[in-house]
């Protein structure tokens, strides 16, 4: 019986909510760099999920300012972070009986471990989590496969996994690896946004997954 084995998270608005400091780098980005930029908070939205390298690039084919833009968000971003950010209800819950439970659990983040580091561990989430990948260590980002396979490959076991997060990104990710997908209904962008690519389950709660374990190993009796 091959049994699900591996639970992959996103980070960013899927186990801590970093959505307020994510929108005010951005803002504070495009007032330095192209302040007559109108920017809504919905267009910022859109930003959330892919790379700053692509989010950057629909504004300019400078190379150079582009990698410019993204010093001014990061700094931002690491200068406001502190205290603007939270974990998501039942995180630390969920993650502590999934390790105790013998699961393998796994990071797969868009961000630069630079920036995502501090909030990951001021929860002490790295206690819990074996595998942590971030954009410093793929070649192709999310929804490439490419991640997921990386992830993958740190862990002893070969059973079922699942990729979990609030974008589509995350979930086309997972069924680009040929893995299960959800997607988290405490999505900013909401869960019909993230129902137009197809998850194979949507979690309402994060205990959700217990649910979820259940159902794709009842698919092997």
């Amino acid at each position: 019986m091959n049994k699900l084995t591996t639970i992959l998270y996103d980070l960013d608005g899927t186990l801590i909510d970093t959505n307020n400091v994510i929108i005010e780098s951005f803002k504070a980005t495009f007032q330095k760099h192209f302040p007559d930029i109108p920017l809504s908070r919905e267009k910022i939205l859109t930003f959330i999920g892919p790379t700053l390298q692509e989010t950057f690039g629909e504004y300019t084919n400078d190379l150079f300012l582009i990698e410019d833009m993204i010093n001014t968000y990061r700094n931002f971003y690491v200068d406001y972070e502190m205290g603007n950010f939270e974990i998501y209800p039942g995180v630390l819950e969920t993650i502590k009986q999934l390790k105790q439970d013998g699961y393998q659990l796994g990071i797969v983040t868009s961000k630069f471990k630079e920036a995502a580091w501090p909030s990951f561990t001021y929860y002490s989430l790295d206690d819990y989590f074996d595998v942590f990948i971030s954009l410093d260590d793929v070649d192709h980002p999310k929804p490439h496969r490419n991640p997921i396979d990386i992830a993958l490959s740190k862990f002893p076991s070969n059973g079922k996994a699942i990729m979990i997060g609030d974008n589509q990104g995350d979930i086309l990710a997972g069924k680009n690896a040929g893995i299960y997908s959800a997607g988290v209904a405490w999505s900013e962008k909401g869960s019909m946004h993230l129902m137009e690519v197809n998850p194979d389950f949507m979690l309402g709660s994060m205990s959700d997954i217990f649910t979820i374990i259940k159902k794709i190993n009842k698919e092997d009796l």
